[in-house]
């Protein structure tokens, strides 16, 4: 019994999901093996919170006229729908530890309806954390059967089942829920905790049990398979960017049980066969409830033959004439051709569609379905916002290969270069790949349909296999808290994401004697390394400098280096040469005068949906970067002392209007970081406006304003007959074709691209009551969608503003980069060294600011790893790692100062609540590359 303690108490301090969901209630004797400690960081659950069970929450207190539940409801942080809460705060908890365990760490928890208790703090705030009073229920899945498995998942259904009848009698506010949104709310945490299982632990779920619906799982090989073909197309795109005459890459993707899966066609053709015939008098039972079959059939001979086999149907039925059988079934399977309308679209097709096309592809399907049918598989393509895509049929009289008219239908494309082919007959995928021979060639078998592979083996041809276009959200099986490593939170999956209520009541505050201390080590850290890089410099260039007797020379060539060194840069070394160093750096260091350098940067924290950050202010993020500077700067100065002269120009106004408060606070925050890092002599912030009414004269303003509205209006004019919010998509797909300055924007910068970019920045309405971050989520999990009847009417209209709005920021961000280019804003400084936060161009060097993550400051929310690296992610991403937010007084308790691991957290003060664990508040660090 201690060990099973000792055990759960090791794996709660390590695991995040189970730190913020689970608290440990053992035997008095065992506690001093788990250590003492209050909530909300200790895997123990401290005596100074309230252990409740499920009726304890709706019992009314004798002084007060409303249950317990109701005033933790009344209690809360942040207001949001009471089911909400209870969702979050109860029945996730339950559902998430009882996965987490099972999934994570082979444990198999049978826990009692009887012994399920919740933990509230003294205020009656839920912490979100269920309580484990006994061990005695678990098991590991290695020692367990399948009746004791799916004894476990009844037991925690039946948990769900006390919870929603409980929560149906409660009422909130007046308002009392109907047992069916009560239902539907605990079917959605259930689906959503129960998907991305690990494969070994979907097979072991699957069973007689209320939970087996709900069990789900994609292979890693299927997520590495997608992904490199998602990283093919962004190199083939990449390369075009730099050749625009080279073609666009393609994705080909085959329709029937490939991209569209025909379960109901496929269901009733099976039952037209079930009657008698020859060799089976009294019909085929096992057609008439196909429901029950191993696998369906498929309309490929080789797949019927393969099903026959698997099913056993030929050898219980060995007199039937199963050939004759197939060729019934065929015509079944495909008319009447309006019951084509009843197919479905693959698993993670749409996702997987939008990931290619964000990668600068396109998909084309490629089917064998006749054009007379082309209506039908549009009907079913639009339900998932696809019609944009390119369909390829065959001609209604075709008798040639199937195979060779998909070649040919390929071929007269002629623009595309075909980086990979999805098709689930062998003979279709030899045929293409000898034709496309660079291609990745990908076999499909569509979940619960046989092909004409067999079982256990890989496909004929020997081709990598597939059954959905799924991808997984996160790293399998990962327990620790990780950062993304996005470049852009359009790859995220954040319909599949945690916004961590609870982790949000686990909050760390730091003191004012922390901040400091957290600042002065980087400022410290950061001259210490200066010196180090400096001292290096001559060293690593002997062999140059050799060569080189003048002294100006000497010192361009080292701080050509030191712009050079992995901290300071980012991308190619080819665009910032020791020549074009020399070019900029001499005609300062012939007059010993500091060194201009402007970097462009810090316009505002996108905070608009929260999904990327949840204040307006600037963070511990934008503080490393003013460090990294100061590094720069310290560098330079042990080699050339009059250093730096660093201008940060600034365009909070610039390419989109804000308001004058949100610029102004996160500039006014800025100053204040510069001061705490001593950067102040050598560093200033100006925007980008006023240095260009100094430099090009007082008639800037007019001519600005004349300008952009002539290009603003010169899009619209353009734009006309196109509306974002009708067809997404098909919009997106078509406005290159009319963008009026496509070949005058600098760079060649898109308006698709800038339009995808700017999607998720702008500013959303939440209804009153609503959390931010969850409806931020519902809006953006397909922000495109439209046409799904199973969205709910109110996110459809939230996410057309959204595309309206983001399409009018397009416009004007756009309008502002052409008449900068007209205006000469390039120009404002003649004599500079230019950095770029963006991938350089020649001229131009990349500054890497935190390094590691691509991904800017004000782009998302400072974080810290386990290790005390500094960098930027998402932030909900972080909440659904299990980073909690740590607030500081420095910016105020309305917005996180950083997050950081709730398992890098502890309780050691109760009086002063959860604080970062010593080894990461005195090792918070930048990255050195």
């Amino acid at each position: 019994m201690a060990a099973g303690w000792q055990r759960l108490a090791e794996l709660v301090r390590r695991d995040a999901e189970l730190r913020l969901h689970l608290a440990l209630r053992p035997p008095r004797d065992l506690s001093a093996d788990l250590g003492d400690g209050p909530q909300p960081t200790h895997p123990r659950a401290s005596d100074q919170v309230r252990i409740v069970s499920p009726a304890a929450l709706l019992d009314r207190a004798a002084d007060d006229e409303r249950t317990l539940l109701e005033q933790v409801i009344a209690n809360q942080h942040e207001p949001m729908d009471a089911l909400d809460f209870v969702a979050e705060h109860f029945v996730r908890p339950l559902v998430a530890v009882w996965r987490a365990l099972v999934d994570r760490h082979g444990l198999l928890l049978d826990l009692d309806t009887d012994h399920i208790r919740f933990e509230l703090t003294p205020g009656v705030r839920a912490t979100g954390r269920l309580v484990l009073t006994s061990v005695a229920g678990l098991r590991e899945t290695a020692e367990v059967d399948a009746l004791e498995v799916s004894r476990a998942a009844r037991a925690l259904h039946g948990g769900l089942n006390t919870l929603a009848a409980g929560f149906q009698q409660a009422t909130f506010d007046g308002r009392q829920y109907k047992g069916r949104a009560v239902r539907a709310a605990v079917e959605s945490v259930l689906s959503a905790e129960l998907r991305y299982l690990a494969p070994e632990t979907a097979a072991l779920l699957r069973g007689d049990h209320p939970l087996d619906r709900y069990v789900h799982s994609v292979p890693e090989e299927q997520d590495r398979l997608l992904r490199d073909v998602l990283r093919a197309v962004e190199e083939s795109s990449a390369a075009r960017r730099r050749d625009p005459s080279l073609p666009v890459p393609a994705v080909v993707i085959d329709l029937d049980l490939c991209g569209l899966v025909p379960k109901a066609r496929t269901l009733h053709a099976a039952r037209t066969l079930a009657g008698p015939r020859e060799g089976a008098p009294q019909g085929i039972p096992e057609l008439a409830r196909p429901g029950t079959l191993r696998a369906l059939p498929s309309y490929s001979k080789p797949a019927w033959d393969r099903f026959l086999e698997v099913s056993g149907v030929a050898g219980r039925y060995p007199d039937v004439e199963w050939d004759d059988v197939h060729a019934e079934f065929c015509p079944a399977f495909y008319r009447p051709w309006e019951r084509l309308r009843s197919d479905s679209l693959a698993p993670g097709l749409v996702r997987f569609v939008r990931d290619v096309e964000d990668a600068g592809g396109e998909v084309v399907f490629n089917t064998g379905r006749r054009d007379r049918v082309r209506e039908h598989t549009s009907a079913v393509l639009a339900r998932g916002g696809l019609t944009h895509v390119r369909l390829l049929t065959l001609p209604d009289d075709r008798v040639r290969p199937i195979a060779e008219l998909k070649v040919e239908n390929l071929r007269r494309l002629g623009d595309l270069d075909v980086v990979a082919v999805f098709d689930d007959l062998t003979e279709n995928r030899q045929v293409l790949r000898d034709s496309f021979p660079n291609a990745m060639v990908v076999a499909v078998e569509a979940p619960g349909f046989v092909s004409d592979r067999v079982p256990g083996c890989p496909p004929p041809d020997g081709a990598p296999l597939i059954a959905t276009f799924e991808r997984l959200p996160r790293q399998a099986g990962g327990s620790t808290p990780a950062l993304s490593h996005t470049h852009s939170i359009a790859e995220l999956q954040v319909g599949e994401l945690s916004v961590g209520l609870p982790a949000r009541g686990h909050a760390v505050n730091l003191s004012v004697a922390q901040t400091l201390s957290i600042v002065d080590r980087l400022v410290a850290e950061a001259d210490s390394n200066a010196q180090r890089t400096a001292a290096a410099a001559p060293g690593h260039l002997r062999a140059a400098l050799s060569t080189v007797a003048d002294p100006l020379e000497r010192t361009a060539l080292l701080l050509h280096h030191v712009f050079m060194r992995k901290q300071f840069h980012r991308g190619s070394r080819g665009t910032y040469t020791p020549e074009m160093a020399r070019k900029d750096l001499m005609p300062f260091l012939r007059y010993n005068q500091p060194i201009q350098v402007v970097v462009p940067g810090f316009p505002v924290k996108q905070s608009q949906s929260g999904l990327k950050a949840t204040g307006v202010l600037p963070d511990l993020a934008e503080l490393g970067v003013l460090v990294r500077l100061r590094e720069l700067q310290q560098t330079v100065k042990c080699l050339y002392a009059p250093g730096l002269r660093i201008t940060v120009l600034t365009d909070g106004h610039h390419f989109r209007p804000r308001p004058a408060v949100i610029v102004e606070s996160y500039l006014r925050k800025l100053n204040q970081y510069l001061r705490l890092v001593g950067g102040q002599d050598f560093l200033e912030f100006a925007d980008i406006d006023d240095v260009a009414r100094r430099r090009i004269g007082s008639s800037l303003d007019s001519e600005r304003i004349v300008l952009i509205e002539y290009f603003q209006n010169t899009f619209r004019k353009a734009f006309t007959e196109l509306d974002i919010a009708a067809d997404p998509m098909g919009v997106l797909s078509r406005v290159s074709d009319v963008d009026p300055m496509a070949e005058h924007t600098p760079g060649g910068l898109a308006f698709r691209d800038m339009f995808r970019s700017i999607l998720h920045s702008v500013a959303l309405d939440v209804p009153a009551g609503r959390d931010r971050m969850s409806w931020a989520r519902a809006v953006y999990t397909d922000p495109y969608q439209m046409g799904d009847p199973a969205t709910p009417a109110e996110i459809v209209r939230a996410r057309r503003q959204v595309l309206r709005q983001a399409w009018s920021d397009t416009v004007r961000y756009l309008s502002a980069v052409l008449t900068d280019r007209e205006l000469g804003y390039d120009s404002l400084f003649t004599h500079r060294v230019r950095l770029t936060v963006s991938m350089p161009s020649p001229g131009r060097v990349g500054f890497a600011a935190l390094g590691g993550s691509a991904l800017l400051p004000w782009h998302g929310t400072a974080a810290v790893d386990e290790k005390g690296t500094l960098s930027t992610d998402f932030a909900i991403w972080l909440y659904d790692q299990g980073f909690v937010p740590v607030y500081s007084p420095v910016l105020g308790y309305r917005q996180p100062w950083l997050m950081a691991p709730v398992t890098s957290t502890a309780v050691v003060d109760s009086s002063r609540g959860a604080q970062l664990i010593p080894e990461l508040l005195e090792g918070i660090h930048l990255r050195r590359k």
